[in-house]
């Protein structure tokens, strides 16, 4: 268990005060009307250790400022604090000052930012550095103010709330609940199957609730049901089954013979042979025509083929003499490019060629302005000319050498440019849209034929034939009409007389089969209920065992503070219960109804537990403490601060 204490807490220019809390690690009470700094030291406590106010924010204004608001400069604003941690002195100590830079060209300073120095008993530090010493101190920072302020932990979410309070009192588990009830004990075989599950109960219990909910709607609808299937059942008053049977049979029986009587008088003998030589006369016809489309279509695919061949020479000799023509353009392009090289050349050898010496040679030293000896300049200027000829003759020479060039290269691709012309010539032309019109004409002329069949030797005759074969068997029909017509008015009466006797039949079926679902469905009834109490009992057990988990753990938690009582769940008007964290005195809510000086001694009640759990016990500040008259007995030091209207400056009170 670490223990921190305050022996001195020394502000200088803090948030518009100077000030020296002397406490030598004892309780103190801080005596003062409002305004005169008393939250100031909180402030300072915590901007020395988290760079934060008391109200945990880090945008806080640590200079002074005046009655409109303005800020005084060129002050340092210090907070010093020297501790006994675990009985062994440290002093710590942060120093805000502003930062004033000269700019170039002006006379005076500016402000351009402030900066913050860290001390570690007396010794300039790091940022970093001192960071981790407060951190080897107090540890989190979040947690710190859980430890050292009773407005820390009422205002965090209840859920954090919660967690925290399992975390310091230990939560309880599944199976501890259902040992500590032995009627919660068929839990243990139910949740089996809820192993991988993070909350079995829940499972457990959603699923039993769903399949509850869906058998109740299914017994609710079974009587509807089985009454549905009561009104459709069959009236089979004064029907004999046996009876019905019977006359079933027989009337299929004369139905069967009626049939066969027809079936006599349908297929009679001369139809039927009269049928059989239509069928060979038919056959006859069809091999006749098949022949003459086959040979027809054989000079169409031959025409065909013709057009094609005459289409593909045609489109590969156009092809041709579009590559030649097209080779033929860049060539007399390039021909031209040359020529134009070779004007170029031309115009420059006769401009080098016009050009004449010019005499520069000096007749004095250009040193001492005396005459040159004539043989001297005179051996100077022919020395001049002959270079002055040299080079124009050899710049003429390189320019005949590329001129020749360029022209042989120019000879060379008027000669191509020829060859390509001859070629072109040469390439044969095809009248290729005439002859494929014409044989076009003669393949549709000839296809028109392929289905004209009157002009094939000994079709007309097969034809006259079958027509008379048709003619002799409708003849044949209308003989037998007459008796057709009398045995399919028997077999018509026959049907209708079977159909009314096998619905009345059918009656005894409907009405057997309605019996038994009548019965299945009574038994599902049955089932559904046995299984709904099932249901029930379990729902009743997951309800037995949140109750007593609530139980237990709130007077686990409950258990670890003096006066303070959380409420862990709430109690849902369908019996249900969900969690939530309410920290109660006395039965009223903190945040609902509890007076400044109830929550004060709550928030001093946690932060004692927390210190516990925690192992660290650090001053503790306690504002507006004139609002209740006892806090809970603290093992850590105790900052109460005071408001004390008399007090126009801040006062200090010992605990001895």
């Amino acid at each position: 268990m670490m223990d921190i204490r305050l022996q001195r807490l020394i502000l200088q220019d803090f948030q518009g005060g100077t000030f020296t809390l002397d406490a030598d690690s004892e309780d103190v009470s801080v005596w003062g009307a409002n305004a005169a700094g008393k939250t100031r030291l909180a402030s300072a406590w915590s901007w020395l250790l988290w760079s934060r106010d008391a109200l945990g924010r880090a945008d806080f204004e640590i200079k002074n400022l005046d009655a409109e608001g303005n800020m005084a400069h060129g002050l340092d604003h210090s907070v010093e604090a020297l501790l006994q941690i675990d009985g062994t002195p440290t002093t710590l100590k942060k120093v805000y000052h502003e930062v004033w830079t000269k700019r170039r060209g002006s006379a005076k300073s500016e402000l351009t930012g402030n900066t913050v120095d860290h001390f570690i008993d007396g010794v300039p530090t790091k940022e970093n550095e001192y960071k981790a010493r407060i951190a080897e101190i107090a540890g989190d920072e979040g947690v710190f103010r859980l430890l050292t302020s009773p407005t820390s932990f009422p205002a965090l979410p209840w859920q954090k709330q919660r967690g925290l309070l399992l975390e310091v009192c230990g939560d309880i588990s599944d199976a501890d609940v259902i040992a500590s009830d032995s009627a919660l004990s068929p839990l243990t075989d139910l949740l089996k199957k809820y192993t991988v599950s993070k909350t079995p109960l829940d499972d457990l219990r959603r699923v039993v609730s769903g399949r509850r909910s869906e058998i109740n709607k299914q017994i609710d609808q079974l009587p509807v049901r089985i009454d549905e299937v009561h009104r459709g059942l069959p009236d089979v008053t004064g029907l004999d089954r046996e009876m019905i049977a019977a006359k079933v049979a027989s009337l299929e029986e004369e139905l069967t013979a009626a049939k066969l009587r027809l079936s006599g008088v349908d297929n009679g003998s001369a139809i039927a042979e009269i049928s059989k030589s239509l069928a060979i006369i038919n056959n006859d016809i069809q091999a006749l025509e098949l022949v003459h489309y086959n040979e027809v279509t054989k000079k169409v695919r031959a025409l065909d083929e013709q057009i094609r061949e005459i289409a593909d020479k045609g489109a590969a000799a156009e092809r041709k003499a579009k590559t030649i023509c097209a080779d033929m353009e860049a060539k007399s392009k390039e021909v031209g490019r040359l020529e134009t090289l070779l004007s170029n050349l031309r115009a420059e050898w006769a401009e080098i060629n016009a050009e004449a010496f010019q005499d520069g040679t000096p007749t004095t030293c250009p040193t001492c302005g005396q005459s040159l000896p004539s043989e001297r300049v005179q051996e100077a200027r022919e020395k001049g000319l002959a270079d002055f000829n040299r080079r124009k003759a050899e710049r003429l020479t390189e320019i005949n050498e590329r001129g020749r060039t360029l022209k042989t290269e120019q000879d060379r691709l008027k000669a191509e440019i020829e060859t390509l012309n001859n070629t072109l010539i040469l390439i044969p032309t095809y009248e290729e849209k005439e002859s494929i019109g014409s044989l076009s004409t003669q393949r549709d002329a000839l296809k028109a034929t392929a289905q004209d069949y009157f002009g094939i030797e000994g079709h007309g005759s097969l034809v006259e034939r079958k027509n008379a074969l048709e003619s002799r068997i409708a003849a044949e029909r209308e003989g037998v009409q007459e008796a057709r017509d009398v045995v399919q008015a028997e077999v018509d009466s026959l049907d209708a007389q079977l159909d009314e006797a096998k619905a009345l039949a059918y009656r005894f079926t409907q009405r057997e089969a309605a019996s038994k679902r009548v019965e299945e469905l009574k038994a599902e009834e049955k089932r559904l209920a046995k299984e709904f109490e099932d249901l029930e009992r379990q729902l009743f057990l997951v309800e037995s065992f949140i109750k007593r988990k609530v139980a237990l753990l709130s007077d686990r938690v409950n258990s670890k503070f003096e006066f303070t009582r959380f409420r862990l769940f709430n109690e849902l008007v369908n019996g249900g219960i969900e969690q939530t964290c309410v920290a109660t005195k006395d039965g009223v809510p903190l945040d609902a109804g509890l007076n400044s000086g109830g929550r004060t001694q709550v928030g001093c009640d946690i932060v004692r537990t927390l210190q516990e759990h925690f192992g660290l016990r650090a001053p503790l500040f306690v504002d507006n403490r004139e609002s209740v008259t006892e806090i809970p007995a603290m093992k850590c030091q105790v900052v109460n601060l005071i408001v004390s209207p008399a007090d126009k400056t801040l006062r200090v009170v010992k605990s001895r």
